[in-house]
């Protein structure tokens, strides 16, 4: 979550997620990602948090204002 709030409206890769997160020798898999990706989507919506992780296809994935 920290990386894409320091990172606003610019799509934050997978691959680059998964780096960042777990390091250049971790061994998970970029499947890893979606599921946390998923656990942060439910949390804010149960905190009415106002934002919302946006996949933006073949680039990554965004935070960005709800609708």
């Amino acid at each position: 979550m920290e990386f894409l709030m320091t990172n606003p409206g610019h799509p934050i890769t997978s691959e680059r997620l998964l780096e960042k997160v777990w390091g250049p020798d971790g061994e998970a898999d970029t499947s890893v990602v979606w599921v946390y990706i998923s656990y942060l989507r439910r949390k804010l919506q149960a905190l009415d948090a106002g934002i919302e992780i946006q996949a933006v296809e073949n680039e990554g994935y965004l935070l960005k204002k709800g609708e």
